[in-house]
C-alpha cells in the first residue's frame, strides 16, 4: 500500500472505529482490534488486506474463542483458517463497490456479520431473513436477486448468465442472450448484462460458477488459470 493511501485509510478508520488499527508495516497488512456493537458486546477483528488492495478483497479471520471455526452454521466453514464467509463472492462489489475503503468494508460487511453472530449467540439461529443459505443454494439466491428483472429465473438461466459473466472478455455481438429467448444479446438483455458486469468481478463469477457446476455434478467450462 502506498503511504498516501495508508494515511487516508488510517485517518478514516480512527474516526469511525477508534479501537481498530491498520498496521501496514507488515505483509500482508492487517486491521486488528475490537469492534464494539454496544458497550457490552465486542468482537475481535483480524482483517487481512491482500497485497493487491484495493483491487483485492480483504478477508476476516474470526477469533476461534468467540466464533467456532469450521461451523458452517456460523458462516465460518474453514476449520484450518477460520475465514468468515461474509457474502457470496459475486456479491462483494455489490456491498463494497469499487472506490470504497477499509472503513466501508468494516461498516458494510464485517459489522453486519458480527451483528448476526451476536444474535445467533443469543438465540441459536440467525435473524429471520438474515444472510444467505450455505454453498450452492446461497449462490443461486444471490443470482436470483441479480436477475430479478427476469422474474423468477430457473437454474439453467442463472448458469448461462454466470457463464457469460465469468468470461474475462465481453461477449460477441451476435451471441444469444442467456435469458433463453433465442434473441441476440444486443437486442435483448444487453443493459442487464452490462449492469451486472459493472458490479460482478469476472473472477468472482467464475469461482461461484465453478462451485455451482461442481456441486451439481457437471464439469465447468475451462476459463484458464484462476
Amino acid at each position: 500500500m502506498k503511504q498516501d493511501l495508508i494515511n487516508k485509510e488510517q485517518e478514516r478508520l480512527a474516526s469511525a472505529f477508534p479501537d481498530l488499527t491498520l498496521d501496514a508495516s507488515i505483509s500482508p497488512a492487517k486491521v486488528t482490534g475490537t469492534m464494539w456493537l454496544d458497550p457490552q458486546t465486542g468482537y475481535s477483528v483480524e482483517l487481512v488486506i491482500p497485497n493487491n488492495y484495493p483491487e483485492g478483497i480483504p478477508y476476516l479471520i474470526c477469533n476461534r474463542h468467540e466464533i467456532s471455526w469450521g461451523d458452517i452454521e456460523r458462516h465460518v466453514p474453514s476449520r484450518e483458517h477460520g475465514i468468515a464467509c461474509l457474502c457470496v463472492r459475486s456479491e462483494y462489489r455489490k456491498h463494497w463497490p469499487y472506490g470504497s475503503d477499509l472503513t466501508d468494508f468494516l461498516e458494510w460487511l464485517v459489522k453486519p456479520f458480527f451483528v448476526g453472530q451476536a444474535y445467533f449467540q443469543a438465540h441459536g439461529h440467525w435473524p429471520p431473513g438474515w444472510g444467505r443459505s450455505h454453498d450452492e443454494r446461497g449462490i443461486v439466491e444471490s443470482y436470483e436477486e441479480f436477475l430479478a428483472l427476469l422474474g423468477s429465473p430457473d437454474i439453467e438461466t442463472i448458469k448461462r448468465f454466470m457463464s457469460l459473466l465469468a468470461r474475462p472478455e465481453y461477449p460477441e455481438y451476435n451471441e444469444k442472450c442467456p435469458c433463453g429467448s433465442g434473441m441476440r444479446l444486443q437486442k435483448c438483455h444487453r443493459e442487464l448484462f452490462l449492469e451486472l458486469r459493472r458490479t460482478i468481478d469476472p473472477a468472482h463469477a467464475r469461482t461461484d460458477y465453478q462451485m455451482l457446476i461442481r456441486m451439481s455434478g457437471r464439469k465447468p467450462a475451462n476459463y484458464g488459470a484462476l
